[in-house]
């Protein structure tokens, strides 16, 4: 991910580039125009566009000048519900209209907030020349509101960082006061002087992050992110120390943001969409393969039943050859196996069908006609050949039954007609 900081201040557009990769910031490219108008403006973002096959966010820095700021102290700290009721706070005091505002809060080191905001009319501009020039900005923020973040990391005591156009005081990595404003020598000193008063602190080191050092002050060190780096682009590296905090600050998810309200991000939706496209294409293959393979088993079962009910019908048809049609075969095949196993023949005869079942070959076509008591059968049938009926019974012979001699009748076709009779011998089968 690339995350693009914009930086407008007066004539100045200063934009620097960082790469996200988990908690790390690289810094990529940067560069620094000065511009006459809107429209050199949106030329300079034109001639750099961003970076093709990179998901980007892109993040307006306004100059300190155009945020209002003021400390206040409110019983409520979500966020979403101050910026609601901000407007209404500060409709007494300032002079623009209140549904005309978009306001925001960053909270103070001593629990209070430092409320801050801007005209619609103000920023909107701004914002449609970068959407014009393709880098609609996701978040619109001031560019000295997270200098907390880029502290030295020893410093234990309260210290000052300034630049050109704005200071913040802040200690233990926390905000303590923030303005904008002309930083030359007498301002600093008179601003130090009453934040100490009012805040009852002792600043110990004022550091400056860009330009010379005052009489009294430091040059702030580079942040480790950018220690060891020459810069980016055409930008020295102590110029990438305050798009640095505002990337910072964007990946913490605790930004400075005056994109609300009439001014909310309406890209949001549709990044989203961007975002999870891919995960709902897959989603919606895996439901097609979902269906498919459903619509694949009820066919295949489908196919089965069809199948199994043709069988069923073909051995009701095998066992009752006169009947033309049946209301349930399932029903009618159990109900006469158990008329056939009820009383005492029934296990004989059914020993004994079983019997001739497994002792027919395939040349026997079929029985039309079977006749069983205790002592005597009789069976009508088919055959290709006469030598079946012979093997038929001599296999009935040795399961224990005296087998007269088959009668055989030639008929059209090649087939015979046999009568097959016998009784019951001296060894039961």
């Amino acid at each position: 991910m690339i995350i693009q900081i914009v930086q407008r201040t007066g004539d100045m557009l200063t934009c620097a580039r960082f790469k996200r990769n988990g908690r790390m910031l690289t810094p990529v490219s940067g560069y620094r125009r000065s511009f006459q108008d809107d429209a050199e403006f949106t030329r300079i973002l034109q001639e750099n566009p961003l970076p093709p096959g990179e998901e980007t966010r892109i993040i307006l820095a306004l100059a300190p000048a155009q945020v209002s700021l003021r400390e206040m102290s409110l019983p409520l700290q979500d966020r979403k519900k101050l910026r609601a009721i901000l407007p209404l706070e500060l409709a007494g005091e300032i002079a623009e209209d209140a549904a005309e505002l978009v306001c925001d809060v960053l909270p103070l080191s001593d629990g209070s907030l430092l409320a801050g905001w801007a005209s619609v009319q103000s920023i909107a501009p701004v914002i449609r020349l970068m959407a014009e020039a393709g880098q609609e900005p996701e978040v619109v923020t001031c560019s000295s509101l997270a200098w907390h973040l880029v502290q030295p990391p020893q410093q234990q005591g309260v210290i000052a960082l300034v630049d050109a156009t704005a200071i913040m005081v802040c200690g233990q990595g926390k905000p303590v006061f923030c303005r904008g404003m002309e930083t030359d020598a007498t301002a600093l000193s008179r601003t130090l002087a009453a934040v100490e008063l009012g805040k009852g602190v002792t600043v110990e080191t004022v550091y400056r992050l860009e330009g010379d050092p005052l009489p009294g002050e430091q040059l702030l060190l580079l942040p480790e992110q950018l220690a060891g780096q020459q810069g980016s682009g055409d930008l020295p590296a102590n110029v990438l120390i305050s798009p640095l905090a505002t990337a910072m600050a964007y990946c913490s998810g605790e930004i400075f943001n005056l994109r609300t309200g009439p001014l909310a991000w309406s890209g949001k939706r549709s990044h989203l969409v961007r975002q999870f496209r891919t995960p709902l294409i897959l989603g919606a293959v895996v439901l097609l393969l979902l269906f498919a393979e459903t619509s694949l088993r009820w066919h295949l079962l489908a196919r089965d039943i069809t199948a199994t009910n043709r069988s069923i019908a073909t051995i009701y048809r095998t066992v009752f050859p006169t009947r033309t049609k049946a209301v349930d075969e399932v029903a009618e095949l159990k109900a006469e196996i158990r008329r056939l196993q009820q009383g005492g023949s029934g296990n004989a005869t059914l020993a004994f069908l079983t019997l001739v079942a497994q002792s027919k070959d395939e040349k026997i076509i079929g029985f039309s006609e079977v006749e069983l008591d205790t002592e005597r059968f009789q069976l009508k049938g088919d055959t290709l050949d006469a030598t079946a009926v012979t093997a038929l019974s001599r296999k009935v012979s040795e399961a224990g039954w005296t087998v007269e001699q088959p009668a055989l009748t030639n008929r059209p076709g090649a087939t015979t007609l046999f009568v097959l009779k016998g009784k019951r011998g001296s060894t039961q089968p």
